[in-house]
């Protein structure tokens, strides 16, 4: 009987300080999705995991005009004490719905990425739970790079970031506006940039992609 082949291994990742990872598993028969669950952290240390590195292999490319997504998610698991306590309670894993961290593409193979966890409420209540322990997995997506550039996670789309941005202040402003200046004029207040920026950075901090999401 012919052993079964392994899986080609073409993407990595890494937390800063720690060990690359490439051991991806293929969760469905397109070859385009994959999951990664982040051993060796766990609890409170997960929150002071502020980047993760995701990158091709060398020598490895994705196919023409796709690029890969990377994505996180919590798995809560029971404590076994808990689930003794509890014989009547749902007793299986849970786990939340994937969040975007970031992409990479032929042309970009390997990016820094936030991580917000440190700032995730979410993530910071499963932490906190004394019923369950939580681990990380990752899932990966291979997209059309256009799919990837409408929602902003590739960093070198300068031009559509910035317009972005700009968006983002303009609609702020606007929320200042009582339609007294007449004539397609905006009046705001005197320090509104400085509002924007505040507001601006806070945000960031917890997603640094936020605004490329907004409509």
């Amino acid at each position: 009987m012919n052993q079964a082949q392994q899986p080609l291994q073409v993407l990595g990742v890494l937390i800063p300080g720690g060990v690359v990872r490439t051991d991806f598993v293929p969760t469905d028969q397109s070859g385009t999705k994959f999951s990664l669950v982040l051993s060796g952290i766990s609890g409170k240390d997960i929150a002071s995991v502020s980047e993760l590195v995701f990158f091709l292999l060398p020598g490895v490319n994705l196919p023409q005009d796709h690029g890969a997504m990377l994505y996180w998610q919590i798995i809560s698991t029971p404590d076994q004490s808990f689930m003794e306590s509890t014989p009547f309670s749902d007793q299986g894993s849970t786990m939340t719905e994937f969040e975007l961290v970031g992409a990479i593409t032929n042309e970009r193979p390997s990016g820094s990425f936030r991580t917000g966890w440190a700032t995730n409420e979410t993530l910071s209540t499963a932490i906190n739970s004394v019923s369950s322990s939580i681990t990380i997995n990752l899932g990966v997506s291979i997209e059309n790079i256009s799919n990837i550039q409408n929602i902003g996670a590739v960093k070198n789309d300068t031009t559509h970031v910035a317009k972005k941005i700009a968006m983002n202040l303009y609609n702020f402003m606007s929320s200042y506006d009582d339609g007294s200046g007449g004539g397609g004029n905006i009046v705001v207040p005197k320090n509104v940039f400085d509002r924007w920026l505040s507001r601006f950075e806070a945000k960031a901090r917890v997603d640094p992609n936020f605004f490329m999401k907004d409509q």
